[in-house]
């Protein structure tokens, strides 16, 4: 299940990788919210055994894939696992194989991926995360960018995940309910979900032996060159389909970390305008290097 919204290019790329899996029996749903690029008539011409949901443009991510995942509960059996993925991923053959060989070995379990860059697989764009409650802080196993290596194999415990690559059990939507879509528009919900599965005694894994490729090339990583400016900042607190909304980052802290608000508030916006400081002076050490 995944929602999209125009980047047709990518969704085609994306349904290449798919006709090409070494098992057939998963269903594909897809929630278009208001594309204008083509996307529906793609869809409805070239691959019609996709279930296919409208959306009026105003879902956005979380709102999206809820509403795949109301259509999946809906004609699944107990026994049924649900998928959740990006359009900007592409898959091995034996993707989804893995995934399930994976899923009923570990019956109950949440399992991620490991996902690398489509242009350069040797370097990791995400895998998993683990929240220290403590110290209000979520600690990535693996930064954007960094190499893979002979220790990125088999399983790793963690307590959240993005939601690219997650293979859930249908019983965990049927007794935690959905994504936060009222609260959680577009970013956050993913880990919001995961962190209340764990709460609610699932185990959580990321799998670094089943892989996907992001689209997301290393070309999107943040670099020296991208310019940062005060407005720019300025909206990413404010805007409210933003990942550093305030709002958005009052109501996960309040969900999870009753008490402690402030200092998950604080520690976390110190983290966030301690990068953009970062990035700041790296922009301007880039501007000053190409006048010398």
């Amino acid at each position: 299940v995944f929602p999209v919204h125009n980047r047709l290019e990518d969704t085609q790329a994306f349904l290449d990788s798919l006709s090409g899996q070494t098992v057939s029996n998963f269903q594909l749903v897809i929630c278009d919210d208001g594309s204008t690029d083509g996307t529906a008539a793609y869809l409805k011409e070239n691959h019609p055994e996709v279930v296919v949901l409208e959306g009026d443009g105003n879902l956005w991510w979380t709102a999206g894939i809820n509403r795949c995942i109301r259509h999946v509960l809906r004609i699944c059996t107990p026994d049924d696992f649900i998928l959740t993925l990006n359009n900007d991923a592409i898959l091995p053959a034996n993707y989804i194989e893995k995934k399930l060989q994976r899923s009923l070995s570990l019956p109950g379990a949440i399992i991620g991926s490991l996902c690398t860059y489509s242009n350069d697989r040797s370097l990791i764009e995400t895998s998993g995360y683990r929240m220290d409650f403590k110290k209000c802080v979520s600690v990535q196993l693996d930064k954007p960018g960094s190499k893979r290596t002979e220790a990125h194999v088999g399983l790793k415990e963690v307590t959240h995940l993005p939601g690219k690559g997650v293979m859930f059990p249908v019983k965990v939507f049927s007794e935690i309910g959905l994504y936060d879509e009222d609260h959680l528009p577009q970013y956050h919900a993913d880990t919001d979900l995961v962190l209340r599965a764990g709460e609610f005694g699932y185990k959580v894994y990321v799998d670094y032996d089943t892989e996907l490729m992001s689209i997301v090339n290393t070309n999107n990583m943040v670099l020296p060159e991208h310019e940062i400016t005060l407005r720019g900042v300025v909206s990413t607190f404010l805007g409210p389909y933003s990942i550093n909304n305030i709002a958005v980052r009052r109501h996960f802290a309040k969900k999870h970390f009753p008490g402690r608000e402030a200092r998950y508030l604080l520690t976390t916006y110190f983290k966030i305008i301690g990068g953009f400081l970062i990035r700041y002076l790296k922009y301007q050490r880039y501007r000053l290097g190409n006048r010398l």
